[in-house]
């Protein structure tokens, strides 16, 4: 994701610019509460051998529509049958556009229409530009999510960029109703989650029919291409920093909301933000992430996630593009998802059936969003399960990109990107503040 030349080829790690973080010592980032924009992407493309043609393909993401509660048409089903609180939409895609040799291409949106490789739409310069679904496997299909695949053939000393724009109509929106620090304007807010109706660690083989708990609670998980398991329950340091965080709670603590929080500020408490551009080896895991003291965004959320799993409380990726403050800097992004249930009682009270009892919600350690989505930020695919549960979705999207160069020798190959706005933001709701 984000990296220089060298980094963008070998797709190894994600982070983003220091801007993005909250230093300490600022007090709090402003966002805004919701934000309609379109984002693109300027993807170039540079064979710099003299003699040889070289060919890229490109696999981009078309960014989902995002829910409050995924797969559910509301936020609560109650024992009566009725369903009630419909289930928001925080992000809302309008249009995926590609713009290549000249031409533009409009992208369907999700999975609402398949163009296979054998169809691929043909530019005037002989590159190829396809979306193929999920159905198959090999290169000329996606894995892991819905995608747009492009085909680039560049003759010697050849140039080429593409855009790739993404608008949407976003709305910041928080799963926590404490009123120290969370804006009340956001939506979400007055169904939000409390600690004192948090269920326990026991409570999640109840919630949503068990499947995050069965898919995104392994202790050890992706190891593929790595020297080490990106999320680890079982290291050492792992399970030290567990027991230091389980010292400062309740004797004996089974809300699984008290733990999850306090795991997200140990992270955010005892980690530095820090990124080295140069580096092309494997994002940190979470014990290496521990043991170094510092990791950047994904780094920190696989030190976030290897304490979750500790105790059995499911965690899994997002991807997307986060911006500055001001809308005028984007970078790659990554952070978390969790999944936290109400307690038996809690439900009971509210006549709310326990397989819908839940929340899932964005955690993003990083930048001290804790349950909290914000504007500022475009989803491009969140972790779904994977049938091997071999890190094969997650990999693919680390490495969307495949070239004709098999050496090694890269120095031939130039890809770079950038984001930037199309046009303005059109802001709405108001401004609100996250504090340090």
């Amino acid at each position: 994701m984000l990296s220089p030349q060298a980094r963008e080829m070998t797709m190894g790690k994600i982070s983003e610019a220091k801007e993005f973080i909250t230093n300490p010592t600022s007090g709090y980032l402003v966002y805004d509460i919701e934000a309609d924009y379109t984002l693109n992407r300027i993807v170039t493309f540079q064979n710099e051998d003299s003699d040889m043609n070289e060919f890229f393909n490109e696999t981009l993401p078309i960014s989902p529509d995002v829910y409050a509660v995924e797969n559910s048409n509301s936020m609560y089903t109650y024992t009566d049958g009725t369903q009630d609180l419909p289930n928001p939409k925080i992000q809302d895609v309008t249009a995926i556009e590609l713009r290549i040799d000249g031409q533009s291409i409009n992208i369907p949106l999700e999975n609402a229409a398949i163009r296979s490789h054998a169809d691929a739409f043909i530019t005037p310069g002989g590159h190829k530009v396809w979306w193929p679904g999920t159905s198959g496997s090999g290169s000329h299909f996606c894995i892991g999510g819905p995608c747009v695949k492009v085909n680039i053939n560049l003759g010697p000393n050849q140039e080429l960029s593409f855009e790739y724009l993404v608008t949407i109509s976003t709305k910041s929106y928080t799963w926590w109703s404490d009123v120290d620090d969370v804006d009340p304007r956001i939506p979400g807010y007055s169904s939000g989650m409390l600690e004192e109706h948090s269920g326990t660690f026991d409570d999640f083989q109840n919630r949503g029919n068990g499947e995050r708990e069965s898919e995104f609670t392994a202790i050890r998980w992706y190891d593929k291409n790595r020297p080490d398991y990106a999320i680890d329950a079982t290291a050492a340091n792992v399970i030290a920093a567990v027991s230091a965080i389980d010292s400062n709670l309740p004797d004996g603590n089974q809300n699984a909301f008290t733990f999850a929080k306090a795991a997200f500020d140990y992270i955010r408490d005892n980690i530095e933000y820090y990124t080295d551009p140069t580096s092309k080896s494997a994002a940190l895991s979470g014990p290496s992430c521990l043991a170094a003291g510092q990791g950047d965004c994904d780094e920190q959320t696989n030190a976030f996630l290897s304490l979750l799993r500790a105790k059995g409380i499911p965690g899994w990726y997002v991807f997307g593009i986060l911006s500055s403050k001001s809308y005028t800097k984007w970078e790659a992004h990554a952070w978390g998802y969790i999944q936290l249930p109400m307690s038996t009682e809690w439900c009971n009270e509210n006549n709310i059936e326990l397989d819908s009892c839940y929340v899932e919600a964005s955690v993003d350690v990083t930048n001290n969003k804790w349950l909290l989505h914000t504007a500022s930020a475009l989803i491009d695919w969140i972790e779904q399960p994977d049938p091997n549960r071999d890190g094969t979705y997650i990999n693919a999207y680390y490495r969307p990109l495949s070239y004709s160069d098999k050496d090694g020798d890269d120095d031939r190959i130039q890809r770079s990107r950038i984001f930037a706005l199309e046009g303005p933001v059109s802001y709405g709701g108001g401004k609100f503040p996250v504090y340090s």
